[in-house]
């Protein structure tokens, strides 16, 4: 994703064999997420999808204090889990990576 020429994105998903800095990538259980990351992990329901369907996200320096992430400067990765429980999408990057629709 593109954001005002700066790059602020960069979505995962199937075929990609790519991994996370954990070795998790499109396939990883939620259940294998939350055990590696602990409290560092924030949790919410999918909007689309019922639960076990969730959002996972992690940002570099641990949990905010804000549940919406705004500084420009902030880094993390956001697991897109399904209604198994499983990644589907894993976003990488600035406070984009908590868009649902993938823009604004």
């Amino acid at each position: 994703m593109v954001e005002d020429g700066v790059l602020t994105r960069i979505s995962v998903f199937e075929p990609a064999g790519l991994t996370t800095d954990r070795g998790f990538g499109v396939g990883a259980s939620a259940v294998e997420i939350k055990a590696a990351y602990g409290d560092a992990l924030q949790t919410e329901p999918h909007h689309y999808v019922g639960l076990p369907a969730e959002y996972l996200t992690a940002w570099v320096g641990g949990p905010p204090a804000d549940p919406y992430v705004q500084d420009p400067a902030a880094r993390g990765v956001r697991y897109e889990t399904n209604a198994e429980g499983v990644v589907e999408q894993i976003h990488l990057g600035g406070p984009s990576i908590q868009y649902v629709e993938g823009c604004l």
